[in-house]
């Protein structure tokens, strides 16, 4: 429905519409920004084009970069910590294609789509990450997309934490009740991993990387189905790390699915 508003309400030239809660949209030539209400809307190009010249920011001190099918890039811009992501395909054909995304495809605007989705999680007050600037290129039928958004500091993902000591019983129980959150809110996570889930030292969780994510109406089975995968992506680790120590014990992991799928 926003997405619909939107392209109803596009002109030529720059363009800001301020009809979507929390978010604007601002059009130059081929080059279309979404930001957040903290982002001036009255800057030129260049201003907005900083957050993605990932040129200049492989440059800037303390920056580091993460792995995955596009470089993430942690910088820091303004006095803020931020994440880039550039969108890229898996699969066989994005070895052909590895980062345009065709206008007649479905869900091809994935920056735009994780931008609202990242919105509306906030707004019911689920612990996600708050999207600051999107960005799409457009070119003829193509499309390529990027995402900046605030870094959630003074949190590890399970990956990271499982190679160093198991997990405690509290934080499964902990990880267990933030998911169903997500899934009492009907939030359709298609990717949910060990990498993909955060904790602090504090106990308190929260949950990345909604590309291709989805508010549906969840079904029993897809709760299921996303507990099954997270399990699959923490025996993985397991598997992949066989000459090394990983702090698993698959006992464990039932106290994460019965406070997830819990009635």
């Amino acid at each position: 429905m926003l997405r619909k508003q939107y392209l109803e309400n596009r002109s030529i030239g720059i363009l800001v519409v301020k009809s979507m809660k929390n978010i604007r949209v601002i059009k130059f030539g081929k080059t279309k920004f979404y930001l957040n209400e903290e982002l001036p809307s009255d800057r030129e190009f260049s201003f907005y084009e900083s957050f993605f010249d990932r040129t200049a920011i492989e440059k800037s001190e303390g920056v580091s970069s993460r792995g995955g099918r596009g470089q993430t890039l942690l910088f820091s811009k303004d006095g803020r910590d931020l994440v880039l992501r550039h969108y890229k395909r898996g699969g066989l054909f994005g070895k052909l294609v590895s980062d345009c995304f065709f206008f007649f495809e479905p869900h091809s605007h994935r920056a735009y789509d994780e931008f609202v989705l990242l919105n509306r999680m906030l707004e019911m007050n689920l612990p996600v990450p708050k999207p600051v600037i999107a960005r799409e290129i457009c070119n003829g039928i193509v499309i390529v997309q990027d995402i900046v958004i605030e870094r959630l500091n003074g949190y590890t993902d399970l990956s990271y934490v499982i190679a160093e000591r198991h997990l405690r019983h509290e934080e499964f129980t902990s990880i267990g009740r933030t998911l169903k959150c997500f899934f009492d809110n009907n939030i359709l996570h298609t990717d949910l991993n060990i990498r993909n889930i955060l904790i602090n030292d504090t106990g308190k969780v929260c949950v990345i990387d909604f590309d291709k994510c989805f508010l549906v109406q969840l079904t029993n089975s897809k709760k299921e189905e996303m507990i099954s995968r997270l399990l699959r992506s923490f025996r993985k680790e397991v598997e992949r790390n066989s000459d090394k120590k990983v702090n698993f014990n698959e006992s464990d992991f039932e106290l994460l699915k019965q406070e997830a799928l819990k009635n």
